[in-house]
């Protein structure tokens, strides 16, 4: 199936109570499989497939099986994060942003560098082609709650901003005089723009509007 990268928005008080603590990250991310979730909008379950029911009752029961889990193991913390429970629940339901795979391409375009290369800043210049190279894909500061591959990473709403209104001035001729000096041909990046670049952007650019900090994880 390969590495996908996703983006999920957060309010900026319940990031600052997921970094403190780390283990209610997994009913936030769990709670996006809940029925009434946008999730299955993007699916047809068939309930007369063995399997669809299989996959449908899995997934909708991660949520209800965390929770309990941590009321169970995390009782002191649970206590404390009682009150917060239901935003992490409500927030968590919220649409996420999954590129699938391209977002090795995407990268590129944004930096200026293959994927095994993290800039070490979230906006600056690359130092080859001087072009803006914009760290929206591999950024961010970690917490502690594992993702598949690696550990989740946050901007806060600050760098949410920034990171949008560098993405609004990389115009398509940036793009494209990139793409020219690597020798890559645009054709060979045309797919990209409305079925993951477009949608990155109006994302990071959503959540700038709305004043959310962001979580970035590969899975």
């Amino acid at each position: 199936m390969g590495i996908e990268a996703e983006f999920k928005q957060v309010s900026p008080y319940l990031l600052e109570k997921l970094k403190e603590h780390p283990d209610f990250a997994e009913l936030f991310f769990d709670a996006q499989y809940l029925p009434e979730s946008p999730f299955w909008q993007q699916f047809t379950i068939n309930l007369n497939d063995p399997d669809d029911v299989v996959f449908l009752d899995e997934f909708t029961n991660l949520a209800l099986e965390t929770f309990n889990k941590l009321r169970e193991n995390k009782q002191e913390e649970f206590k404390k994060q009682k009150t917060d429970i239901s935003q992490i629940i409500e927030e968590g339901k919220a649409e996420y942003l999954d590129i699938d795979k391209t977002w090795r391409m995407i990268h590129f375009v944004l930096t200026g560098e293959d994927d095994s290369f993290v800039p070490p800043f979230l906006i600056g210049e690359n130092n080859e082609d001087r072009l803006p190279s914009i760290n929206a894909i591999l950024g961010g500061t970690e917490i502690e709650h594992e993702a598949t591959y690696g550990l989740v990473r946050y901007l806060t709403v600050d760098e949410v901003k920034q990171v949008a209104d560098a993405l609004s001035k990389f115009s398509y001729t940036m793009i494209r005089e990139r793409l020219k000096l690597r020798g890559w041909k645009e054709k060979s990046f045309d797919h990209l723009f409305d079925y993951t670049y477009n949608p990155l952007v109006r994302y990071y650019q959503d959540a700038a509007e709305k004043g959310n900090a962001m979580f970035l994880y590969l899975s």
